[in-house]
């Protein structure tokens, strides 16, 4: 069952980046349709937006799996102290 969970955990995480990426992706895209409608600037605005909704969705992305690696650290280091606390109990 534990298999189950951690696969299913992960599909969530998996998802979770995807999702962000593509969001980021697509605003950045729409920005830049709407600066080459205002502007006629077209295809130009939808290109620098692309481009740097995608760089936004990435960063994103990274941030939040360096907030998830931080968290299993921390959550391994308690689990690390708390089983030497109870080595030194029964010493």
């Amino acid at each position: 069952m534990s298999e189950s969970n951690n696969f299913r955990q992960g599909m969530g995480i998996a998802f979770r980046m995807g999702t962000e990426m593509t969001v980021a992706t697509l605003l950045g895209g729409g920005m830049g349709y709407g600066v080459d409608y205002f502007f006629g600037t077209k295809p130009w605005g939808i290109v620098v937006g692309v481009v740097f909704g995608g760089a936004a969705g990435m960063l994103n992305v990274y941030r939040a799996a360096q907030a998830m690696t931080e968290e299993i650290e921390k959550a391994d280091r308690d689990q690390n102290n708390s089983s030497s606390k109870d080595q030194d109990g029964k010493n």
